[in-house]
């Protein structure tokens, strides 16, 4: 795995140091990667030891000028930094004869949550990648293991062990300055770096975070179609994406009424030979208010709006994702649907509700190559939320409240929905996980933050 992590970012043009305890693994993996052109040095350390641990931080600091982008595995001071802790399953829930072993993982998810949240007024980030078995030396003789091997597939819905390169994509990816709003999140590995002529369906595409996710999908080489309620700023956008390229069509559709959204799933099927890979379910709204002042047309909206527009939205879509043998659908959700937010009980519990629909069609849906997955971010600043950054008092509470003591952008949501959608995550679904600036993470503190 440790192998994969650094073909991924060797690939993508870091200058890295590698340590191993083998003198002759490190050497013959630095001939390789010499032979590849990539940037990589080596040292030999013993990892239990803190002396060698001591003089292995130094050779780095002296490689690097006293600068470091990305930890894997390890931690340290660093000017704009990304801590990942390779962890595993057994510290999400319980594995059978491995009790020590899940504390020992358990404890590195919880040190990425405090890491995220102390060191964020460093701008450093924290995170904890948590692989199911992968086919690696270390898990082979499990997988060798009959009773082992049919027990664990028999309770994996894609029914496979994973690959390194599925854990490599995802630990590079968050430490990209793509992933610079996700933080503080344990995200499972459980369950090709490209998605050119792959089809999609974006609602609420017009603006905001669906207009994002449509620009980095359709930077990726997708075939999208969008829909929005908005005629005018609907074809505002496509006359921008037409410009730029990009292979973007669209569609007026209220979401809210169930025949509309049966045409729509009509035309893309028409438009996209009976197909589609990726089904983003963007559009949500929200009226806040105290539980007690909220009356029936509250709750009818929020149902309609963010709930049943992407469980019928599903079943519809079903059977084109199927036939595309790789398909993938994104519930944009919220930290709504994570925490307790104030004056928002109809939204957060609609936002719940999407967030256990991911892990039900994950499971439920594996069979027929469908991927499930939600994103929860935090405030993001787009025209549906501008009113509430424009509140000083709520401004300065979600501040306060965020370690990164901001809003998120547009692009740090899509750039997570996207490439939960690519082939170098497929090995990841029934997930939640939060671009959120940890603040579903952040605990007590008598610190400020920035």
């Amino acid at each position: 795995m440790e192998y994969a992590i650094v073909e991924e970012l060797a690939g993508f043009g870091a200058k890295i140091h590698v340590c191993d305890i083998s003198e002759t693994l490190l050497n013959k993996s630095l001939s390789e990667w010499e032979k590849k052109g990539f940037k990589v040095s080596g040292s030999v350390c013993d990892v239990t030891s803190r002396p060698e641990r001591e003089t292995l931080m130094q050779t780095v600091s002296s490689l690097f000028n006293g600068k470091l982008d990305i930890f894997v595995n390890n931690v340290g001071g660093v000017r704009y930094g990304s801590i990942v802790f390779i962890s595993s399953v057994a510290g999400v829930v319980s594995l059978e004869c491995g009790s020590i072993y899940s504390l020992t993982k358990g404890a590195l998810n919880q040190l990425a949550r405090n890491l995220a949240c102390e060191w964020a007024k460093d701008s450093i980030r924290a995170n904890a990648v948590a692989p199911s078995a992968i086919k690696t030396s270390l898990s082979q003789q499990y997988l060798d293991d009959v009773s082992f091997k049919e027990e664990f597939f028999g309770r994996t819905p894609l029914g496979r062990a994973g690959e390194p390169n599925e854990v490599a994509s995802l630990v590079v990816f968050v430490c990209l300055p793509a992933a610079s709003y996700i933080t503080g999140q344990t995200i499972s590995v459980d369950g090709g770096l490209t998605v050119n002529g792959m089809t999609a369906l974006v609602t609420g595409g017009g603006r905001g975070i669906g207009y994002a996710i449509v620009e980095e999908l359709a930077g990726f080489g997708a075939k999208i179609h969008v829909c929005d309620i908005s005629e005018t700023l609907l074809n505002h956008s496509l006359s921008e994406w037409v410009k730029k390229g990009f292979q973007v069509s669209g569609s007026v559709c209220d979401v809210t009424s169930r025949p509309e959204r049966e045409n729509l799933m009509q035309k893309v099927s028409t438009l996209f030979n009976g197909k589609l890979n990726i089904f983003m379910n963007n559009v949500g709204g929200v009226r806040s208010k105290p539980m007690t002042e909220y009356d029936a047309d509250d709750f009818d909206f929020h149902i309609a709006t963010n709930l049943e527009p992407a469980f019928h939205f599903c079943q519809l879509s079903h059977p084109l994702l199927k036939a595309s043998g790789y398909g993938s659908i994104i519930f944009i959700s919220s930290v709504a649907g994570v925490v307790s937010i104030e004056s928002g009980s109809i939204c957060s519990l609609a936002k719940g509700a999407l967030n256990q629909l991911a892990k039900n069609l994950a499971c439920e849906w594996a069979k027929d190559g469908i991927r499930a997955n939600a994103v929860a971010p935090n405030v993001i600043k787009t025209p549906m939320s501008q009113p509430y950054l424009d509140d000083v008092r709520f401004k300065k509470g979600l501040f306060a409240r965020t370690p990164l003591g901001r809003a998120g952008e547009p692009n740090e949501v899509a750039s997570l929905a996207v490439f939960l959608c690519l082939p170098a995550a497929s090995y990841i679904t029934g997930q939640t996980i939060c671009v959120d600036g940890v603040l579903t993470i952040n605990g007590f503190s008598d610190q400020p933050h920035a």
